[in-house]
């Protein structure tokens, strides 16, 4: 790769792979529009009741809305010759005069063959292939996959990696892979919790014991005893192995002492309540889905013994998959911790199952993966709303049964705080993200990151429209609904999150469609759309119309050792994201400006469209194209030839459809020792 002699690729977040395939051209629009733009409006309903008869729409569900009973909403997905389009779905909202809002994203003019060269067998084995997994679950789907080269005909399919479950999408005619990401969500009777509270259980008796099944409630909420055979665990969760009665955790006696069982059973119940009590919403799917929990996945005994792969995921963590369990629906796993220093010194990482909001944070996972579908692996920004909205009704379940405060088993917006002993050690704070290093404003965002990084911003607007304050990063004051009327904004971000927004959803998207349903429950210019409109203008979340880029983080700290290969030290490691407004970008150069101690220019690389497509493949394009509403990111490192302070520039070149010349630059970041 050819590289200016001051920076160096890091490819630590890659998920897209770059292919020789053939593929096709067109144009993707988002679509954010509502009553306050009738003219619009009525445009685009013309235009989905077109396609809708064309076939090129196709209505996946039509659901009543659980909070207006005179709304409905209607969830489409574009198809182009009978082929479903990746993130090509559409939401509609109907009210008894019509059409209200209308959010999602339009391919049009997508010319592509539609016929594969693979059979399904033949994808099957390409998948298994290019991961060395072995391919299971269902035959893969036939899609068209929106990349920023274009649009590919490719498999859509699943295989197991080691101990994980990863989607992949392989080019339907050469079998190569085109795209990967994991299925698994990560995090982090009477009976006694994990902080030795007194619960009780809905649970049924059988062959002379009871077993962990809920018979009260209309979902069946089942907890699973995995007993720590990890083989076992990843076969169910894989749907290669039916799951046993024997597998349901049982009690001789029905006075529950694995408080592993206790806390998940009655917490998963605990959630259905809420969902129903809060929102009017029948379980996960609003039709009773079942929802399985799996404990002990692995033995705690055996943490000294296991790779960092198993402990990273079933121990120091929480998941949920989509496509896993009994029913190949979805299932959450919840890990066994690191009690008493076992892992990290003076800490005790309790069950996961310990913290209501964690356990209510993977149940809304699959709440997402029923609705709106946050489709984070290819709409970068969309895995953050995905966890945002999962830590957001994580803790408003919480607020719901406990009493607020800061010790154990007390409701806050320290998402995860009762995680560990002391608390704290894990999770993220909503109310002021900063504290645990995560991003208050929009301009802190690192796409490509962890999801969890990003979504801060998203559970923190949510803070700020119930609580009021002021933000660190912009000094912009938001004037809360105030903490009694929490269910306001509760309603409004749930309301969006499972009727409004779509699986390409933005940032952006996230603001138009919360605002959307304050609007639609409260009413124009109420105090809950005033609260959600200036929190988002206070984390700095705009419509997004225009091109921007950054260079985080601003300052930027001198980086560990993984950066010194062949650049001076000391050595800095940025995330670089260049992200398309409203129009599809190609990028025709790039540059950086780098800057010494006192301010002046050191140097002045300028780089071509090839190493653009070379450096950013952390998500987005590997090469010069940049989809409207998406983004390009990289990590990459830099030195300033052995100056110990300076700042660096970036700048991006790029031409629109239209044939005009876009400019974006960054800030300069501030690079210190």
């Amino acid at each position: 790769m050819t590289r200016p002699r001051r920076i160096l690729a890091i490819c630590v977040f890659a998920s897209t792979i770059a292919t020789t395939s053939t593929y096709a051209q067109g144009k993707p629009t988002a679509l954010a529009v509502g009553r306050f733009d009738t003219s619009a409006l009525r445009i685009v309903d013309a235009q989905i009741d077109s396609m809708k008869r064309s076939g090129d729409l196709r209505t996946r569900e039509i659901v009543k809305d659980t909070l207006l009973p005179d709304r409905q909403h209607e969830r489409l997905d574009q198809y182009v010759r009978g082929v479903r389009i990746v993130g090509g779905d559409v939401t509609r909202q109907f009210a008894s005069d019509g059409t209200v809002s209308v959010f999602g994203m339009f391919h049009d003019a997508v010319d592509i063959d539609t016929t594969p060269r693979l059979s399904t067998d033949g994808a099957r084995a390409a998948i298994a292939t290019a991961l060395s997994g072995d391919a299971s679950g269902s035959a893969p789907e036939l899609v068209i996959l929106p990349l920023s080269d274009g649009y590919h005909l490719a498999y859509a399919g699943r295989a197991r990696v080691g101990v994980e479950i990863v989607n992949v999408y392989v080019d339907a005619n050469s079998g190569a892979l085109l795209q990967r990401f994991s299925e698994f969500i990560s995090e982090i009777g009477t009976g006694v919790g994990a902080y030795g509270d007194q619960k009780k259980l809905s649970v049924k008796p059988s062959a002379g014991a009871f077993v962990a099944d809920d018979g009260l409630r209309p979902a069946a909420i089942t907890t699973y005893d995995m007993k720590g055979d990890l083989t076992r665990t990843t076969n169910v969760l894989n749907v290669v192995t039916s799951v046993a009665a024997s597998d349901i955790a049982s009690d001789a006696d029905n006075n529950w002492t694995d408080s592993n069982v206790v806390d998940s059973h009655v917490y998963t119940g605990w959630y259905y309540d809420f969902l129903f009590k809060r929102f009017g919403r029948n379980g996960l799917d609003n039709n009773n889905l079942r929802m399985p929990v799996f404990v002990h996945p692995v033995r705690i005994q055996d943490i000294g013994s296991q790779p960092t792969s198993v402990i990273g995921l079933y121990y120091l963590n929480a998941f949920s998959c989509g496509a896993c369990g009994p029913n190949g629906r979805g299932a959450i796993v919840l890990g066994e911790g690191a009690p008493n220093g076992s892992y990290y010194r003076g800490i005790d990482v309790k069950p996961f199952s310990a913290a209501l909001d964690v356990v209510a944070h993977e149940l809304t996972h699959q709440v997402t993966s029923n609705t709106a579908r946050l489709n984070g692996f290819q709409f970068s920004e969309a895995g953050a709303l995905n966890e945002g909205f999962s830590d957001i009704f994580g803790v408003s379940t919480a607020f719901y049964y406990l009493p607020a405060g800061n010790g154990p088993m007390q409701a806050s917006y320290f998402q995860g705080k009762d995680l560990t002993v002391p608390s704290g050690f894990f999770g993220r704070s909503m109310s002021n993200p900063q504290s645990t290093g995560d991003p208050d404003h929009y301009s802190q965002r690192i796409i490509g990151f962890d999801s969890h990084y990003n979504s801060t911003i998203l559970s923190h607007a949510f803070y700020l429209a119930i609580e009021g304050g002021t933000n660190r990063t912009s000094g912009l004051s938001v004037q809360g609904v105030g903490a009694t009327n929490r269910d306001q904004i509760e309603k409004s971000f749930f309301r969006a999150l499972t009727v409004l927004l779509p699986s390409s959803a933005t940032y952006a998207l996230a603001r138009a469609t919360t605002i959307q349903a304050a609007r639609d429950l409260y009413g124009t210019g109420s105090a809950a759309e005033r609260a959600v409109t200036q929190a988002w203008d206070a984390v700095g979340v705009q419509p997004r119309t225009t091109a921007t880029a950054a260079l985080l983080p601003n300052p930027a700290s001198s980086a560990a050792p993984a950066c010194s290969a062949g650049l001076a030290p000391p050595t800095w490691l940025l995330g670089v994201t260049v992200s398309a407004g409203s129009d599809t970008l190609r990028v025709s150069q790039w540059a950086l400006d780098f800057y010494d101690h006192l301010g002046r220019l050191q140097e002045h690389d300028v780089l071509s469209a090839t190493n653009f497509a070379q450096f950013f493949t952390s998500c987005g394009p590997g090469n010069s194209t940049i989809l409207a509403q998406s983004d390009a990111c990289s990590a990459i490192c830099v030195d300033l030839s052995g100056d110990t302070s300076g700042a660096v520039q970036m700048t991006v070149t790029a031409t629109n459809p239209a044939g005009s010349a876009v400019t974006i630059t960054t800030p300069r970041a501030s690079l210190v020792r």
